[in-house]
């Protein structure tokens, strides 16, 4: 298979693309599963997060895919970042990986940790995939479709079915990370006039909006486009949005050094302009 096409930022037949990331995804899970059941390593990195060989094994494992079905596209994933191997200029077309997002909640004992992989192209995420392996649970989107489906023991995805964000209800529901409790996004949801709140762990908060289980996912604080892109994709596919404070939708692209993201909230339905 050869690379993506990056001349046309339309909704090319992605199934393709889509089917190897899920299988990347699927057995960088295994590898995570094995890790936790040796028991997890923990190191500290350069900015005081934690990582794991789970994290390292499972991102080396999914760059290897990558590099042998799409050579010549560029990647950007979490420990190549750390290592400082990732490209550092804007490209029209990458992968976005984080190989085990949520590391905190593996380490505790939490099955919320995810396998994010993404396609930007054009500055949005037009492909992802996000697997949660200890749930058995994976979620695709690619254009305008978006499923989930569940992940056999022997690693098969069966029962796959089409999901779409819900028009938002009187007493909409917003999630908060289980492991991050910020001051700023506890305020910003304090301003609905009325809703209810869930914690929940990793990208999976995407997840959820997009299937229209909930309706919006705030972060105000600044995370990293890998945190974040697989999740963008499939809620965008789903029919929701992720907007920066300006009001935009949230753009992606490799030309800072940290690969850095702006604060932002995901929608499933997006509010009404401010007249």
């Amino acid at each position: 298979m050869g690379a993506p096409d990056t001349t046309n930022s339309a909704p090319q037949p992605l199934s393709d693309l889509t089917e190897t990331l899920e299988r990347a995804a699927i057995a960088a899970g295994r590898e995570i599963l094995a890790a936790r059941a040796a028991g997890a390593r923990v190191s500290v990195k350069s900015d005081n997060t934690p990582v794991t060989q789970a994290d390292r094994a499972a991102e080396a494992l999914i760059l290897s895919r990558l590099n042998e079905q799409f050579p010549g596209v560029p990647v950007v994933a979490e420990e190549m970042a750390e290592d400082g191997r990732c490209p550092s200029c804007a490209q029209e077309s990458y992968f976005l990986v984080d190989a085990l997002d949520g590391t905190g909640d593996f380490i505790a004992g939490r099955d919320e940790f995810t396998v994010n992989i993404a396609l930007i192209r054009d500055f949005r995420p037009v492909a992802g995939v996000v697997y949660a392996p200890a749930l058995g649970r994976i979620w695709t989107g690619a254009g305008p479709q978006a499923r989930t489906a569940e992940v056999s023991a022997e690693g098969e995805i069966v029962g796959s079915r089409a999901i779409r964000t819900r028009k938002r209800p009187k007493t909409p529901v917003a999630l908060i990370s289980v492991s991050h409790r910020e001051p700023e996004t506890r305020a910003w949801i304090e301003k609905l006039p009325s809703h209810e709140i869930e914690h929940i762990g990793s990208s999976l908060k995407f997840c959820l909006v997009a299937e229209g289980k909930a309706d919006v996912y705030p972060r105000l604080i600044c995370l990293k486009q890998w945190d974040i892109a697989a999740g963008d994709a499939v809620l965008r596919a789903a029919g929701g949005m992720t907007l920066g404070l300006d009001g935009e939708p949230l753009r992606y692209g490799v030309d800072n050094a940290d690969f850095g993201c702006g604060r932002f909230i995901s929608w499933g339905e997006l509010p009404e302009p401010v007249a």
